[in-house]
């Protein structure tokens, strides 16, 4: 993330920009968004996960501040689309695990998992609003204009894409008691595929990783395949290679406690923990969050496997 100083700074002309005219403000937008988008890239550096939520805590609260000043900056809305997603996968889904135990913790955790994904999910739909408004139109329309819509899309719209859907998707995972959200599925998978069609590598291969914990953690009856599932998960770690640990992750769960193969499980967390800390410094922080969630799952592996 920004360091202290560069947050301070940016702080300080969001005050002085506040009462002086439109010049300085688009002065000091530009430079938070230029620190944001750098800042990014220290963020996933980080290796202690403490610092790393509260760092990215504050950092999404200041984005918020600068869209305010600025609603309709692309890179402002694409880094906070990115971020709550991000923060809300990397900790709010740890306290998910960490309180399975207790049922009232459990629900709070999964109501503000719920509610960061939206707020992810939004600051996306701003965006392709912006960049495709007869798309943004046809997310309410029926799936076959949604599609020709989707496909007039280029790879360059791929992380605007990929965000918005993977914001959605897991707003609709922690709300399976809302038939409501249940119903916007069919449109956050069209929207993957086609970040399939235009780049299927785009972040660690992130759209393969989501079709196969979407086919891994359903029964066939409701849409899931285990066979479609070991396809996408073995074709993300094909893409993104042995120093990112998240896919070994998702194929212990949900795919390995699908299919109630309890080797394949232990295997793939022990292959996380026995991981050098340095294996991928760029990407640090995503591998101690795989290295944190492997822990957890083996210690309840008599509880996942009858």
């Amino acid at each position: 993330m920004p360091s202290l100083r560069s947050l301070v700074t940016v702080a300080i002309m969001s005050i002085l920009a506040s009462g002086c005219g439109p010049v300085l403000k688009q002065v000091t937008v530009a430079s938070a968004t230029e620190i944001f988008r750098d800042g990014m890239a220290a963020f996933y550096r980080e290796g202690d996960l403490p610092i790393a939520e509260q760092a990215l805590a504050s950092n999404l609260k200041l984005l918020e501040i600068f869209l305010e000043a600025s609603p309709n900056n692309p890179d402002l809305l694409l880094q906070a689309s990115q971020g709550f997603s991000t923060y809300t996968f990397a900790f709010v889904e740890d306290k998910i695990a960490r309180h399975h135990r207790d049922p009232h913790l459990t629900e709070v955790d999964r109501g503000r998992a719920r509610r960061l994904y939206l707020r992810g999910r939004d600051y996306g739909l701003r965006l392709l609003t912006l960049q495709h408004e007869a798309l943004a139109a046809s997310l309410n329309a029926d799936l076959p204009s949604l599609r020709a819509n989707l496909a007039l899309l280029r790879r360059e719209d791929v992380p605007a894409l990929f965000w918005t859907a993977y914001g959605w998707a897991g707003s609709i995972h922690w709300s399976l008691d809302r038939p409501e959200m249940l119903a916007d599925l069919p449109r956050v998978l069209a929207m993957m595929d086609r970040v399939l069609e235009l780049d299927e590598g785009y972040f660690f291969a992130g759209a393969h990783l989501f079709f196969g914990a979407y086919y891994a953690s359903r029964s066939r009856a409701l849409g899931g395949n285990p066979e479609r599932a070991r396809l996408h998960l073995d074709r993300a770690l094909q893409l993104a290679g042995p120093t990112i640990l998240v896919g070994h992750l998702f194929l212990a769960d949900p795919y390995a406690i699908q299919v109630q193969d309890r080797t394949l499980f232990e295997t793939q967390l022990r292959l996380i923990l026995d991981a050098p800390e340095d294996l991928s410094p760029d990407y640090r922080l995503l591998n101690q969050v795989a290295k944190a969630r492997a822990r957890l799952f083996l210690e309840r592996i008599d509880e996942l496997f009858l």
